[in-house]
């Protein structure tokens, strides 16, 4: 996977999932994604109703595997747990990318 392709997929699979997560949290009163900040009380940024926003940070292993006997493919890597395709073979060839991203939370709750 060249550069453009990689920082496309990972950029849209970003907004992707915090579109997704958006939408489950609201169900629970919380927000997630774009939280314009209101307030700023000893660098503590609040919302419109006064709730704290949360920064959640992630950083993330990319690793891209090929084999001469399988498919190679995408996995993400949390930790010591790995997700995604792997396959046993003589010939693999390997490469690991490193992505980190926040993204700004309010949980749900009254101020």
């Amino acid at each position: 996977m060249n550069l453009e392709d990689f920082i496309k997929t990972a950029l849209t699979e970003i907004v992707a999932g915090v579109a997704a997560a958006r939408t489950e949290i609201q169900k629970h009163g919380g927000s997630a994604g774009s939280s314009p900040a209101y307030g700023d009380v000893k660098g503590i940024k609040t919302d419109n109703n006064g709730r704290q926003i949360q920064i959640v940070g992630f950083d993330i292993a990319l690793a891209d595997a090929s084999t001469t006997d399988t498919k190679g493919g995408i996995g993400v890597f949390l930790g010591t747990a790995g997700l995604g395709s792997q396959g046993a073979s003589h010939g693999e060839s390997s490469s690991t990318s490193r992505i980190k991203f926040s993204v700004p939370l309010v949980l749900p709750g009254d101020a």
